[in-house]
Formats: C-alpha cells, structure tokens, sequence
C-alpha cells in the first residue's frame, strides 16, 4: 500500500505530498554540498567517513523525491523496493559514520568494529526488507549515532567546541523520531515527514560546522 496525505496536478503531472518532496531535495542539496565541502580539504585525518555520511543521506533523500512525490507512477511492487533502497542507503550513511567515530575511539580494534559495523548493517537491511517497517531504520540510526552523541557530549565537556556541535546536530536528527512516532503534523499539507526533513536539514547544518571545525583544528573522524 502506498500512503500519501495530499495530491496535486502540475501541468498535467501528479505529484504527490509535494513540500514532503521538496524537503527532500532540500536534504539531497545539503549533503552533496556539504560532501563536497568536505572533500575539497587537504588536511589529513584518519578517514572521510564523515564526507560519505553526508553523500549518503542526501542521496538517499533523492531517492526519496521519487518514493514520496512521484509515488502516483509507481507499482506498489516498485515503490517498496525504491522504498528499501532509500532506506539502505540512509543506512549506509550512518554506518559510515559510525565506522569512523568507533575506528578511532577504539583503534586498536578498528577490524573489530568493522565486523560490527558490517554486521548490524547486513541485519538492519534485511530485517527492514522483511519486515516493511521504517522503524528498523529508527533503530538502526539510533545504535549508530547515539553512542556518537553521548561520547561527544563528554568530549565537549573538555571545552572542545566541534564535538558539542557534532552532538548537538545528531540530538536534533533524533528528534525526527519522536516525530515520525507521534505523527506530530502541522496541516496535510506539512506533514510529519515534512516536519522531520526540516529537522534534518537543521541537523546536517550544525552537524558540518561541527565536522568543519574539527578538521580545522586537529585530525578528526
């Protein structure tokens, strides 16, 4: 079954929940913009995991522009694969991050959070396929990016501005879930999703100042 709250005709093309669309390229502009920021430093640090994070999530909220606004062309069939797909790559994104934060915490044992890494991403991916249900990809984020957030809270105890930036920018990202579970909506026309995209893009900006600041003082995962 594919779910929409509002549809519009554009010229003789229908799009369906169209700000929830349009907040979605907003994300895509965001994090290729901010992918590239990133990559265009020479500095070196241990890995660019954080440049692949924010590809990733925007390219996944392309995909997203199709789920969601363009839903009206699609087979149910289709639409729940393009569904899956945008959701892994979300995934992807995360588990980037989360392989070079926990990589560097725990150098020593960087094949080991590899494994780990791998292993609850593989789960994640087929336990949401399995089961059709985006709340997998909540858990998913929340193992991923919490332990992240909590390690740099106490980072920036110690005075060190990007963590708390970094951390700050992830516990507004989690705000989206209590959104997306209460389906806490303005109007049809600015859903819960829309809400949630706006928290989104708020996130990766303050998540990249945060980022941006560590690689320009110090190496940085």
């Amino acid at each position: 079954m594919i779910h929409y709250t509002t549809e519009v005709d554009i010229a003789g093309i229908i799009v369906r929940d169209p700000v929830t669309a349009i907040t979605n390229l907003g994300i895509f502009a965001f994090g290729v913009r901010y992918f590239r920021l990133l990559t265009k430093h020479d500095l070196e640090y241990p890995n660019k995991n954080w440049n692949y994070f924010f590809l990733l999530i925007g390219l996944s909220s392309l995909i997203g522009i199709f789920v969601h606004g363009f839903s009206y062309y699609l087979s149910p069939n289709f639409h729940f694969h393009l569904w899956w797909l945008m959701g892994v790559v979300q995934g992807a994104g995360v588990s980037f991050a989360q392989f070079g934060v926990g990589s560097n915490v725990f150098e020593k044992r960087r094949s080991l959070v590899g494994i780990i890494v791998l292993v609850q991403f593989v789960a994640f991916s087929v336990i949401m396929y399995s089961t059709e249900s985006f709340d997998i990809a909540k858990i998913h984020i929340a193992l991923g990016l919490i332990p992240i957030m909590i390690y740099y809270v106490f980072q920036g105890m110690k005075g060190l501005r990007a963590e708390i930036l970094v951390a700050t920018g992830i516990g507004v990202s989690a705000l989206t879930a209590v959104v997306h579970s209460l389906k806490l909506s303005l109007s049809q026309w600015f859903n819960y999703n829309d809400i949630a995209h706006v928290l989104i893009i708020t996130s990766l900006i303050v998540m990249y100042n945060g980022v941006k600041a560590g690689l320009t003082l110090r190496k940085f995962a």
